[in-house]
């Protein structure tokens, strides 16, 4: 009898050092990469496909896009900040597009600052 299967597996691609947005700290990171491999006898053989990367924070675990390590500290800032309703002056957090007071579209068409994965 063969037993034979999948399953995910994570490999580290690279490790470095980055500015995080979660604990404000530049601390190290791990670009991990999830591939779906090939299992003989519950033993993973070959890589079948890649199912996705992300960059973890060493220090408080979080998880973000790639894309955050093409970020420097002043763009993660910015994009992390709140900002205020031209209309009401409502503080908002950096991911709403809209006032959670009144409504109003967001201004400035700043690009989402959530690169968090734990949500998916």
């Amino acid at each position: 009898m063969i037993i034979w299967g999948s399953r995910a597996k994570e490999k580290t691609l690279a490790s470095g050092s980055f500015f995080c947005p979660s604990c404000q700290l530049d601390t190290s990171y791990d670009h991990i990469r999830v591939s779906n491999y090939f299992t003989l006898y519950f033993i993973p053989t070959f890589p079948m496909e890649n199912l996705g990367e992300y960059v973890k924070c060493r220090h408080c675990q979080a998880t973000y896009e790639p894309s955050i390590l093409n970020l420097s500290r002043i763009e993660i800032l910015e994009a992390t900040q709140p900002w205020l309703c031209a209309r009401c002056q409502n503080k908002n957090p950096a991911s709403e597009g809209a006032c959670v007071g009144c409504g109003t579209a967001r201004a400035d068409a700043a690009p989402s600052a959530q690169y968090d994965m734990d949500d998916e």
